[in-house]
């Protein structure tokens, strides 16, 4: 499926789906400190995002921004396993981005956030 991210969390959460898992897998999104609103971490859409999952997985090779995703999933009250992840064979990588960074040497983080059970989604259980 091909679509505005935007659009689709926010129609998707209007709707009341839940997904088991979404995974984030890009290495370095907007990287310079005035884009820090692109990231979707500090962008308006995240209560749409969280309220259609308890689960995340954030993957990067980028250590600042798996903390600052990981910090604003424990602000939201989010339990985070924030930790470096070995990617020694080409089958282990789930992108070839992740490959193509593990494979030149660079730390790749994972980043596993759970809402606590009980918790409602950022933003409440529906977006706004």
């Amino acid at each position: 499926m091909r679509c505005d991210l935007v659009d689709f969390w926010t129609l998707a959460a209007r709707a009341g789906w839940r997904f088991h898992c979404q995974y984030f897998l890009y290495p370095n999104p907007w990287p310079k400190p005035e884009q820090v609103q692109r990231r979707w971490h500090a962008h308006p859409i995240l209560p749409a995002i969280l309220a259609c999952s308890r689960r995340t997985v954030l993957r990067t090779n980028w250590a600042i921004y798996a903390q600052e995703w990981a910090q604003t999933l424990q602000q939201l009250g989010w339990e985070t396993n924030l930790h470096t992840i070995a990617c020694t064979s080409p089958d282990e990588a789930l992108t070839p981005f992740e490959q193509k960074y593990a494979l030149s040497g660079h730390t790749l983080w994972q980043v596993a956030g759970t809402r606590r059970p009980g918790e409602a989604a950022a933003g409440g259980d529906h977006a706004p």
